[in-house]
């Protein structure tokens, strides 16, 4: 088996998929795939307030690009668990999506939230009954061997949206091929992505994008969205269920909306890691610019979902509430400049380049 990836990340999409990756490429850096994506997952509702699509959309877009299909399985009952079990016998490694509010490693959500947590699981031994389990998220880093009965819990009860996945590669993919430049229509579609209008953004997205998701809103229209109707994001997060009854599919828009964002943020965060390695490699040289751009954008949307969630627990006679509310709009504000800067730049870029 391959030994696990040299870094843990602090989204589980992004770190178990970079350690489903890197047991099929271990010598392909998962900022070169995983990075190369600026989506939002976003659109406006008929109600003209934002609605977040489940990450797996983009992501499997990014890895399309790669050459490879991102296949979800969904799991109902025990038969669609004994699937991906003899996935693993076969000697293949798979992600899975599991109820976090049975996963007992997962101390963060275990016995308090019916929300998902995606891990790896490989090298699946019968004669004992148990899988290796790696999760590289920063919380909880767990590399060990588990029961698979213990799994099986967080797997098939209830329907909290649990799948397993695995990466097939695509027909025609030449072997060990390592991840896609930046072209033309690349450069072009992550431009349109960070500051285009929606109708750009649909004209621009990556040939092998999932049905229905070309209508995603770009960054800028994301935080423009978030500006315009903040008191009403605001309520809706303030008033959001906090308790460990109802699962993911059954949360209303405040609590999707911070995980909207912080999915945004890592997403943005992944794709300044992309850029600095194609600016490392001389790929994107003389451009540093963009990266700076991308990053504090991520880092500043980060801060605006962590006021709005300590907001949304405080009592607004607070002499502090005041002070957090002030600080959401300017952020929005910069988070707007400095997407404009990378999409700007990334469009300069692809006029300057070869198609």
């Amino acid at each position: 088996m391959t030994q696990a990836p040299l870094f843990t990340d602090s989204s589980c999409y992004h770190a178990a998929f970079a350690a489903l990756l890197h047991a099929i490429e271990p010598q392909t850096d998962p900022f070169l795939v995983l990075g190369n994506n600026a989506a939002t997952a976003a659109r406006l509702g008929d109600n003209g307030l934002l609605a977040f699509s489940d990450p797996l959309e983009p992501l499997t877009a990014t890895f399309g690009r790669h050459g490879y299909e991102l296949v979800r399985h969904p799991v109902a009952d025990e038969q669609d668990w004994l699937q991906a079990l003899q996935v693993l016998q076969a000697g293949r490694a798979v992600a899975i999506a599991a109820d976090a509010y049975l996963l007992e490693h997962y101390w963060v959500g275990y016995g308090t939230s019916h929300a998902l947590h995606v891990v790896v699981l490989q090298d699946f031994d019968e004669a004992s009954g148990t899988v290796r389990l790696l999760d590289p998220g920063e919380v909880v880093f767990f590399d060990d061997r588990v029961p698979v009965e213990k799994l099986t819990p967080a797997m098939c009860e209830g329907d909290a949206g649990q799948a397993w996945m695995e990466l097939v590669p695509l027909p025609g993919r030449p072997q060990g091929a390592t991840a896609p430049g930046l072209d033309r229509d690349a450069l072009r579609g992550l431009a349109l992505a960070l500051s285009g209008p929606a109708e750009s953004t649909a004209a621009g997205t990556p040939e092998g994008t999932p049905e229905g998701t070309a209508d995603w809103i770009s960054g800028t229209e994301l935080v423009h969205a978030l500006h315009r109707d903040l008191d009403t994001y605001l309520d809706l997060v303030g008033n959001r269920e906090r308790s460990g009854e109802g699962t993911q599919q059954d949360w209303g828009l405040g609590p999707w909306l911070l995980l909207g964002l912080w999915w945004y943020h890592h997403t943005l965060r992944w794709l300044a890691g992309h850029l600095g390695t194609l600016a490392a490699d001389g790929t994107l040289a003389g451009r540093p610019e963009i990266v700076e751009a991308v990053d504090r954008a991520s880092r500043d949307l980060l801060v605006v979902r962590n006021l709005m969630m300590r907001l949304g627990v405080m009592d607004p006679g607070d002499r502090r509430y005041a002070t957090f509310h002030g600080q959401l709009r300017p952020r929005l504000e910069l988070a707007v400049q400095n997407l404009d800067t990378a999409g700007s730049a990334l469009s300069e870029l692809a006029k300057e380049t070869t198609p």
